[in-house]
């Protein structure tokens, strides 16, 4: 449980499971107000942002405490920006739950690493093996795999880090159901195994059943807390395509698993690849791309690198090996995808991320969140 006030989660809770509350209605609800206030307000008919009163009615007929004791029962905190348990990768994110609930322990995000692994429900064996494998290679790499329960690749992928073993990162869920609303049946037990394990996340309030709509949105958030994500296997229209597309807003990282030309459920992610998505065949190429992408927090800036300035000429990179040489040459004075490195030159993932790793430790390229520039 977080250290807040008891009082502001009881709040909360009553504010986001009133009839019609939506994600968007509830931030602007406690837009520059504790729960506290914004609750008082709503109750009153007084809120600025509810001009209409839509929830007062409704709020009238709520006592916040027993609201909140329901979510005790059920083993769900609920959680605003700033406490504990509120993932910092979320914090100043312009999608943020306003509240978030959680089942488990969601403090196993912090200070770790964290990859999305998501993919179509309708996943073929070799997706769903593929997803298993990267799932258990990750969490014992002290990844944290981030999925979303559902059925399919993200099944494969949760299974996958649950059986990786003793001292092995614990897995994450966002689902779009409420914390007592398992989605799909089918996958009760492994939502019980995630949420003991690692955590279960929702911005629903219990009780909420699964509509269309609500699983674009979650993905949202799946993106948003990941470092990296993978799309293992999509349709051409697959819904893990609004992950990948949440992620490149906010220039987090997107790698897709190759599949055959003949499968439907490999059509999306090939052409995530014909779009220049970095190409991913194992574990070892997502822990490539995740350093990378972790690279760039907190580096200096190409006038305070003290390699750069001493540097005589900023045309040539001195003394490298040939393929340090290669991706120097490859990467511009402005910043340069990796997927463009990638294909200027024919490098591996690992290779390329070993050359730049050496390049940026010596000062001659400057990292930031999947893109190098010369320094």
């Amino acid at each position: 449980m977080s250290g807040a006030v008891p009082r502001d989660r009881s709040c909360a809770a009553a504010l986001l499971g009133l009839p019609g509350m939506t994600p968007v209605r509830l931030a602007r609800l406690l837009d520059g107000m504790g729960p506290r206030v914004a609750w008082a307000a709503v109750r009153a008919g007084a809120h600025p942002a509810d001009p209409s009163r839509r929830f007062t009615a409704a709020a009238r007929q709520v006592d916040p405490d027993e609201v909140v004791t329901r979510y005790a029962a059920a083993g769900v905190d609920v959680l605003l920006p700033g406490w504990t348990g509120y993932p910092a990768a979320l914090v100043g994110d312009p999608g943020a739950p306003a509240v978030l609930c959680a089942s488990g322990d969601p403090t196993v995000l912090e200070a770790r690493p964290a990859v999305a692994v998501v993919g179509t429900r309708s996943a073929t064996p070799y997706g769903a093996k593929v997803a298993a494998d990267l799932g258990r290679r990750l969490a014992a790499a002290e990844v944290v795999v981030v999925s979303g329960l559902a059925r399919g690749i993200d099944a494969a992928a949760h299974s996958g880090a649950l059986a990786a073993g003793p001292g092995a990162a614990p897995p994450v869920a966002v689902v779009g159901t409420g914390l007592d609303v398992p989605y799909p049946r089918e996958n009760r037990a492994l939502w019980a195994r995630v949420a003991a394990a690692g955590a279960v996340l929702s911005e629903a309030a219990l009780g909420t059943e699964a509509r269309p709509m609500v699983f674009p949105a979650r993905n949202r958030i799946i993106a948003a807390l990941a470092d990296v994500v993978v799309v293992v296997e999509s349709h051409r229209a697959g819904g893990s395509l609004y992950t990948a597309e949440a992620a490149a807003r906010r220039s987090i990282p997107v790698c897709a698993v190759p599949g055959s030309v003949y499968s439907a459920a490999s059509a999306g992610t090939n052409e995530l690849l014909v779009d220049g998505c970095v190409p991913v065949r194992d574990a070892d190429d997502v822990l490539a791309a995740v350093a990378l992408a972790r690279q760039g927090r907190g580096m200096v800036g190409p006038a305070s690198s003290p390699a750069a300035r001493g540097r005589a000429d900023p045309g040539d990179p001195g003394p490298v090996d040939r393929l340090e040489r290669a991706v120097w040459e490859a990467v511009d004075d402005t910043p340069t995808t990796v997927e463009t490195v990638l294909l200027r030159t024919d490098l591996s993932l690992a290779a390329l991320t070993a050359a730049g790793e050496e390049l940026v430790e010596r000062g001659l390229l400057t990292a930031g969140a999947g893109w190098w520039s010369r320094a």
